[in-house]
């Protein structure tokens, strides 16, 4: 079996008081790191090596409290190496970090920052994990390196931030020999400060060792600020009221008390949106606890997903208060107003989740 490396310890915050990119959370609740590797079958390795800063740990955290979440959330096969010093690139901190665990054997270095899935083989193999720009969305081009390759699938070239061909190195990078790394990244690091995972690749290649690739699925990237943001923005938690907005307004001094009426347009809007985005639902209504299960029965009934139903609350305003920061920017949260029974729910969350 072979060993998962993570290195982290280069990832630092880029604003004040924000914590390193992969200790940042998700919309889940879960870690960047977390969500980083959940598509990877972990049973195919025998250990999992966090490569951090002392410093972030120590500032954001705390050694032993975070091995035990990790532990608890991903495996019980995590540990994490801590640097007592920064590195100068990628390439340093995965070799100080194999040098403190004396690791033998093949590695897979995947990168925090991003998450896809592929299968894990258990053959001895130098591989690269690619994605073809033409099976996904835009990306930001210029930050990736390329790689390409002969008719068998033997790579040929791998460059960093040119485009050389439609296949970019989505962040794992195998290995058969740690060892083989190591000497290879200390020679380059060697002739320069910055060297890149794939610099220590060609120089492999260029003496002869042969690396294969395979295509990887279901890539999300979150390597810059920007690329988090808009991630984190395709999910929305909506707090909905039930009555005047799901249901025609109704109250338990009418003839047939807590009548369920359904305004159409409105159930359709949550239930399409639904369909095309992540929404976290909750109801609100002033509807007592007793109506609950009158409620659920409805909602489901209009295919509409929640997360919880919350009643008796006064007949009153309501006011919504969220933190914004630069990970969450503002505005963090955002107001709707309709009129009683009105059917335009459709075009004002529309608008809203276009901006």
């Amino acid at each position: 079996m072979k060993s998962l490396i993570i290195p982290v310890a280069g990832q630092s915050s880029r604003y004040p008081g924000m914590r390193p990119k992969w200790l940042l959370t998700m919309p889940d609740g879960s870690l960047m790191l977390e969500k980083s590797i959940s598509l990877l079958d972990l049973k195919k390795f025998n250990k999992i090596i966090i490569i951090a800063l002392k410093q972030h740990v120590k500032k954001f955290s705390n050694h032993k409290i975070l091995t035990n979440i990790l532990q608890k959330n991903i495996s019980k096969k995590i540990k994490l190496i801590l640097l007592d010093k920064p590195t100068t690139c990628q390439a340093e901190t995965v070799m100080k970090g194999l040098q403190k665990t004396n690791l033998k054997g093949g590695i897979i270095i995947k990168d925090a920052d991003n998450v896809f899935d592929q299968k894990i083989s258990n053959a001895k193999l130098n591989r690269i994990s690619v994605i073809n720009t033409n099976k996904i969305d835009l990306i930001d081009a210029k930050n990736k390196s390329y790689i390409s390759f002969d008719k068998l699938g033997k790579i040929t070239n791998i460059v960093e931030k040119k485009v050389i061909s439609d296949y970019f190195c989505c962040g794992a990078y195998e290995f058969k020999s740690s060892m083989e790394f190591i000497n290879y990244a200390k020679s380059c690091l060697k002739i320069s400060k910055n060297v890149y995972i794939s610099d220590v690749i060609y120089s492999m290649i260029l003496d002869n060792h042969s690396f294969s690739y395979t295509e990887a699925n279901n890539y999300i990237d979150w390597g810059t600020l920007r690329e988090f943001k808009n991630f984190k923005n395709s999910f929305y938690t909506i707090f909905c009221d039930f009555d005047g907005c799901l249901v025609k307004n109704s109250s338990k001094f009418e003839k047939k008390p807590w009548q369920l009426i359904p305004i159409k347009s409105n159930l359709q809007c949550i239930h399409n949106l639904q369909r095309i985005t992540k929404i976290e639902l909750i109801i609100t209504t002033s509807r007592p606890n007793s109506e609950k299960i009158k409620i659920i029965k409805f909602l489901k009934k209009h295919e509409i997903k929640f997360k919880e139903i919350i009643t008796d609350l006064m007949h009153s305003k309501r006011i919504l208060v969220n933190d914004f920061a630069e990970t969450n920017p503002y505005p963090s949260s955002i107001s709707v107003n309709i009129p009683r029974n009105d059917i335009g729910l459709s075009s004002i969350l529309s608008s809203i989740l276009k901006n």
